[in-house]
């Protein structure tokens, strides 16, 4: 993960200066104020300035200024690696001013290069929120409205950078998070702060997964209805409901219409801009083959078995690279094919389904013992 960190560390250095959010406290030229910061500043050693922060706090900490003592004690505590203390400190400061975006921008990548999901989530959430409440923030009192509009697009502009990197660092510590229920949540939450971001998509599919393999199936559906009724034509979370459906043998109606559906979708579908070509057509092929393989179990469960064997054969190639998804297609084929008799057929797949590791062996090795056993190969001829 730090090497991911790095290739973003030129965005983490400062937040431009045209970009001010929050307070901005005004400390009088040559005031003792003036002078006991000065001081702070000059120490080299982070220990001396910890010292020195401490005396000012006990004369001056009272009001706004706080806070930029605040801001040093993080400089200081990060600089020697005591996170624990920067993070506490930007929690004061931010309850004191919860618009400052450049104290919660520099706390979000000392949160999430040392793995510390909820520190990141609460410092990229924040700053989700201060934005839009600078971007609804009506002119002050006696400020022209044009010029309040005109100076916010200049301000979310010069932060736009800023933005999507949180947005990706929340992203990639919820994705690399192990628990599947943690990884979850942490990703719907990402999801719900920054919708536009161009990892969205790919999170709700890794959140529709991770619920998958929590167990918590109720959750699974409700979070992809929930983006299908703000996107209809999301063919992830169409192909996402219509395998969970069609491998559940429920709602079988509607997971052939969500398969139908994204059949027509996939082939339109963008590329996001970070996706290399390789890993677009990757993509694409998975989802493709999940369609197709819904398709083929909806009728399989219908018992419209002379519809079900050839999305279930296209999807087969598409599926290989997937042992779970490729051993439920091969077991569901070689069912319909052994229900309609074609017994030859459903050996050869059911052999294949038995020799693939996934939940769907077993299930495969009853069937194959119920038509005879596995496929049997020709016997070589002696020389």
């Amino acid at each position: 993960m730090c090497r991911f960190f790095l290739l973003f560390l030129f965005l983490a250095l400062a937040v431009p200066s045209s970009a001010q959010m929050g307070m901005q406290p005004i400390v009088q030229s040559g005031s003792p104020e003036d002078r006991a910061l000065r001081e702070v500043d000059a120490a080299t050693n982070p220990a001396q300035k910890i010292e020195l922060l401490d005396k000012f706090m006990a004369e001056f900490g009272k009001g706004d200024i706080v806070l930029l003592a605040y801001e040093r004690y993080i400089s200081a505590y990060l600089a020697v690696k005591q996170y624990g203390k920067a993070f506490e400190y930007g929690d004061k400061a931010l309850a004191l001013d919860p618009d400052n975006f450049g104290i919660a921008y520099t706390l979000i990548t000392p949160a999430a290069e040392r793995g510390d999901a909820e520190h990141a989530f609460a410092f990229g959430e924040r700053i989700a929120k201060m934005v839009e409440r600078y971007r609804a923030a009506p002119p002050p009192e006696g400020a022209d409205p044009e010029t309040w509009e005109e100076r916010k697009k200049v301000t979310l502009n010069s932060l736009q950078d800023q933005v999507t990197y949180v947005g990706q660092v929340l992203y990639t510590v919820g994705s690399h998070v192990s628990g599947p229920a943690t990884r979850a949540a942490l990703l719907e939450r990402f999801v719900a702060v920054f919708p536009e971001s161009p990892f969205a998509a790919d999170a709700e599919l890794l959140v529709t997964d991770a619920y998958g393999q929590a167990g918590n199936l109720a959750r699974k559906v409700a979070f992809a209805e929930k983006v299908l009724a703000r996107n209809p034509d999301n063919s992830n979370m169409l192909v996402a409901l219509a395998d969970h459906f069609a491998a559940q043998g429920e709602q079988l109606e509607r997971a052939e219409q969500y398969a139908r559906k994204a059949l027509r979708l996939i082939p339109q579908a963008e590329k996001p801009e970070y996706l290399a070509e390789g890993q677009w057509a990757q993509r694409k092929s998975l989802q493709t083959g999940l369609a197709r393989s819904a398709l083929g179990q909806v009728y399989v469960h219908l018992v419209r078995d002379g519809e079900a064997v050839e999305p279930l054969r296209q999807a087969g190639p598409l599926l290989k690279p997937y042992p779970f998804y490729y051993g439920r297609n091969l077991y569901f084929l070689g069912f319909v094919l052994a229900r309609m008799k074609r017994t030859t057929e459903a050996r050869e797949v059911l052999t294949e389904a038995v020799a693939v590791d996934s939940p769907y062996r077993q299930r495969a090795q009853e069937t194959l013992n119920k038509i005879g056993g596995p496929a049997r190969r020709p016997a070589k001829k002696s020389s």
